[in-house]
């Protein structure tokens, strides 16, 4: 069984589930699945490896290898020890299994909220920096999924949520359009994204962010929390995910996204945000790719006017069934992609 291949979508789910964000377990399986899809191979794959197979990130190459290891891959006599379960690792990603159903709609706001971990990383205060003097000679080289991250966390927040609220808001965005990109790549099968996305028609609270409807979870103390597969996703997710990919540049970077996001009103931001960020961003010709983002290409992007009220929304707009009977007219569908 060392030599059967690992069906795709396991090879992504082994990463995703021992703490490998799903966009980097993308981007890396776009570079290694090809010769690393076995469990033979995944046991002789190292850090040194993952650099000759295109993976320049030390951090992402850390977190893979972890992951591996997490999950009974690499060169240890332990690996060649029968374990006390009935199934192995390898079987258990090898060996198909049913498909248990996602209940997102069922979510119940009264229920106990999971644990937050956001005191666990601070304030989660970005230290940003809004002197345009300062900002215009600055520049990150970034690829654009952290990017995405950032931006839909100040538009978020721009539209009314808390800090707390946008990072998990943005998280979930953003996995949304690796997923909807990964799909048109094929790295996974299409239809991958259907569900996903909170339903018109449902019970589901949600947020129309940039066109994505984002599925909603209230906590007890009345904060939300976007969801992942029924999941409500944590604001250290992104923001530790921000912090990290765009590193000493992260104060100047959020605070040049700050000042284009206060330069339109709420509803400007949300229906204009996406093609601002197709402005901004990275141009590269593979995904995954890292490219040189200026603060000066983000500050130009502000409209010549001023004496736009910098304040975000009073209160965010959340649809709910109720709302979505009222508004029965869809807005076309944008393409998207990370």
């Amino acid at each position: 069984m060392s030599q059967t291949t690992i069906p795709l979508p396991r090879f992504l789910q082994l990463l995703a589930q021992n703490n490998v964000p799903m966009k980097d377990a993308m981007a890396v399986a776009g570079k290694i699945y090809k010769e690393y899809n076995t469990p033979a191979k995944l046991n002789e794959l190292d850090e040194v490896k993952l650099v000759a197979s295109g993976v320049s990130n030390k951090d992402t190459r850390k977190a893979v290898v972890k992951a591996l290891r997490k999950a009974g891959y690499g060169p240890t006599k332990a690996s060649n020890q029968p374990g006390p379960s009935t199934m192995t690792a390898v079987e258990v990603l090898t060996t198909p299994t049913k498909r248990k159903r996602k209940r997102t709609e069922d979510v119940n706001e009264f229920l106990p909220a999971p644990k937050d971990e956001s005191a666990d990383v601070g304030n989660l205060d970005f230290n940003e920096i809004q002197d345009e003097e300062v900002l215009m000679t600055k520049s990150t080289v970034v690829n654009r999924a952290p990017l995405m991250t950032a931006w839909a966390t100040l538009v978020a927040e721009r539209l009314g949520f808390q800090r707390e609220e946008a990072l998990s808001i943005a998280s979930v965005f953003t996995e949304l359009n690796a997923i909807s990109k990964g799909v048109s790549l094929g790295i996974y099968k299409k239809g991958a994204e259907i569900g996903m996305e909170a339903s018109t028609g449902g019970s589901q609270p949600y947020v129309d962010l940039m066109g994505r409807r984002v599925p909603l979870f209230r906590t007890q103390d009345s904060q939300w929390r976007a969801l992942s597969n029924g999941t409500a996703v944590q604001p250290s997710t992104a923001f530790s995910y921000i912090a990290r990919q765009l590193r000493q540049t992260t104060p100047h970077v959020i605070g040049a996204l700050r000042l284009l996001s206060q330069s339109f009103t709420p509803q400007e931001i949300n229906s204009r945000a996406w093609g601002l960020y197709a402005d901004f961003r990275p141009h590269v010709t593979a995904w995954g790719e890292r490219g040189e983002v200026k603060c000066s290409t983000i500050l130009n992007l502000r409209p010549e006017r001023r004496g736009v009220d910098a304040h975000p929304a009073e209160r965010p707009v959340i649809e709910t069934v109720q709302e979505t009977q009222k508004t029965p007219t869809r807005r076309p569908r944008k393409r998207f992609g990370v």
